[in-house]
């Protein structure tokens, strides 16, 4: 993969940089309800892609080789060394209550966001290092009530893109 990076300030602008290339981002969600049981966290299915341009999310729920690289169920495994903006967002089906949204790098939480108190729904956004050759990532959740997730495209997704090559 070529990355052409084009420094704007030799047209006149100042401080801005664009990159252009076939950089890995996917877009996946729940085609379909997942129950999850009360205070465990729990790796979220997301069966449909809407775009997965590297090839690099495991929509099954089994592990499988992708790029070369053994991929989890339910994970994005990059082929390309990089820092990735990863966003999500998730909705129970019925009963408020608390959620906490959760990424998991490698098979451990790498980060916890805010526990969402007697609302429907929750997201998370952060950005995080990939080595490019292993690194994965998913995206967990914890219910305080068990109970089904709401699925859908508007509902509960998940989005990861290359933001800056490493």
């Amino acid at each position: 993969m070529s990355v052409s990076v084009i420094d704007a300030t030799s047209t006149g602008s100042t401080g801005t940089v664009m990159v252009s290339g076939n950089m890995p981002a996917f877009s996946v969600y729940q085609s379909s309800t997942q129950t999850l049981s009360t205070t465990t966290d729990t790796l979220i299915q997301f069966q449909t892609k809407e775009f997965d341009t590297a090839g690099a999310f495991n929509n099954t729920g089994s592990a499988v080789t992708l790029n070369g690289l053994s991929v989890p169920a339910y994970a994005f495994c990059p082929p390309v060394a990089g820092y990735y903006q990863f966003n999500a967002n998730i909705r129970v089906g019925s009963t408020s209550t608390f959620i906490r949204p959760e990424i998991w790098k490698n098979g451990s939480k790498y980060k916890d966001f805010t526990e969402a108190s007697v609302q429907a729904a929750s997201s998370a956004a952060c950005i995080v290092y990939c080595n490019g050759t292993g690194d994965y990532v998913q995206f967990y959740a914890l219910f305080g009530a068990g109970q089904a997730t709401s699925g859908g495209s508007n509902d509960c997704w998940f989005q990861g893109i290359l933001v800056r090559a490493a």
